[in-house]
C-alpha cells in the first residue's frame, strides 16, 4: 500500500495501519517512493546538451550517451555468452538523482569545457533559454 503522507487523509490511514502492525508485532518493510524526474529537469538537460553541442561540435545524442556512461554508469551482463554494457537511462532517475546528475554535467561543463550552463534561477537564464528553446 502506498500512502501519500502530504495528505491528511492518507497520513491518518498510515498511522492507523502502523498501529495495527505494531500491535501484532509484525515484520515491516518501509520504502520511500520518490517522484520520477520532472519534465522540466528533462528539458533543462536537453537545453544544456544543445549548448554543449554548439560549443564543442559534438552531437547532443552522443553527449547524452557520454554523460550517462560517465556519471550514471551501468552494469555488464552476459547475453548468449557475450558481455554487454547496460547504461542507466535517465528515465529511471527520480528527481533527486536527476538533480545530482544535472549538477555533475554542469560542473563538468564548467571545469573541463569552460562552458557555463545556467539554471532558471540565474540572471542569464532568459537569454540562454531564448537561444536554445527551439532545440528541445
Amino acid at each position: 500500500m502506498i500512502y501519500n503522507l502530504s495528505s491528511d487523509y492518507d497520513f491518518a490511514r498510515f498511522d492507523k495501519r502502523v498501529a495495527v502492525l505494531r500491535e501484532k508485532r509484525r515484520n515491516v518493510s518501509l520504502e520511500e517512493v520518490r517522484e520520477k524526474r520532472t519534465i522540466d529537469q528533462n528539458r533543462l538537460m536537453w537545453l544544456w546538451l544543445n549548448c554543449i553541442q554548439d560549443e564543442t561540435g559534438e552531437h547532443k545524442d552522443r553527449l547524452h550517451e557520454y554523460f550517462k556512461q560517465k556519471f550514471l554508469g551501468g552494469e555488464v551482463i552476459t547475453v548468449l555468452n557475450e558481455d554487454i554494457s547496460i547504461i542507466v537511462s535517465t528515465t529511471k532517475l527520480d528527481t533527486k538523482q536527476m538533480t545530482d546528475y544535472l549538477n555533475r554535467i554542469q560542473e563538468f561543463a564548467s571545469a573541463e569545457l569552460g562552458i557555463v550552463l545556467p539554471t532558471p534561477e540565474d540572471l542569464m537564464w532568459a537569454d540562454f533559454y531564448e537561444r536554445y528553446k527551439n532545440y528541445i
